[in-house]
């Protein structure tokens, strides 16, 4: 029955994210997955990945190009990476703080039976649409919310001075001034202080 329900399951969660992909520009679905384009290349995507263990799914994503990591690649920290790829920014959800994705502690979504799989797609589609898709949009090109980001969960990116740092000189400093000031002072960001400062000190 396992079988049969992920099929159900993913039969319907493609239909969702089409919707998902339709309402952003250079975002395409397919089978669990959404993959963003920037400048006719893919740059990032967003996937469920099914956990047979526990027959579950979990959200991932990563930004391995754009404007802000073609940016970042121009640099080399005195330090290690905070993360396992060549990634700008990854995340899986059962590592986040705020358990958006799934339920629990585990960050994770029981694979769900036929009679509620539309309920769990509805909630899947809305988590993308408010918060997923805008981070990783954010996370390509500088906006608004990328350096508060960044604070919210440094871990997340590779290196996250030098993320803000091209972030604001893309995008320029504005009222990101304060964020930028926060940045100074998180132990999350400033690895290295004669390096990691300097690159923010001198874009504010």
């Amino acid at each position: 029955m396992s079988s049969e329900n992920r099929l159900h399951f993913e039969s319907e969660l493609l239909k969702v994210l089409k919707i998902v992909a339709s309402q952003f520009d250079g975002v395409v679905a397919s089978k669990n997955k959404l993959k963003f384009k920037f400048n006719k290349k893919y740059v990032a995507e967003i996937f469920l990945d099914h956990l047979a263990r526990i027959d579950s799914y979990v959200l991932c994503g990563m930004v391995y190009g754009g404007e802000i990591h073609e940016c970042a690649l121009s640099f080399a920290p005195p330090y290690k990476s905070n993360l396992f790829n060549e990634s700008s920014f990854s995340f899986i959800s059962s590592g986040e703080n705020n358990k958006r994705f799934g339920d629990g502690l585990s960050g994770a979504i029981k694979t769900p039976l036929p009679d509620v799989a539309g309920e769990v797609c509805a909630h899947i589609r809305s988590v993308l649409e408010e918060f997923y898709v805008p981070k990783i949009l954010a996370c390509i090109k500088p906006g608004s919310r990328t350096i508060n980001d960044v604070l919210s969960a440094p871990d997340q990116y590779a290196y996250p001075a030098v993320f803000i740092h091209c972030a604001a000189k893309i995008g320029g400093v504005g009222e990101a001034i304060g964020l930028i000031n926060n940045a100074v002072t998180s132990k999350q960001i400033i690895k290295d202080k004669s390096y990691d400062i300097q690159l923010l000190v001198g874009i504010s």
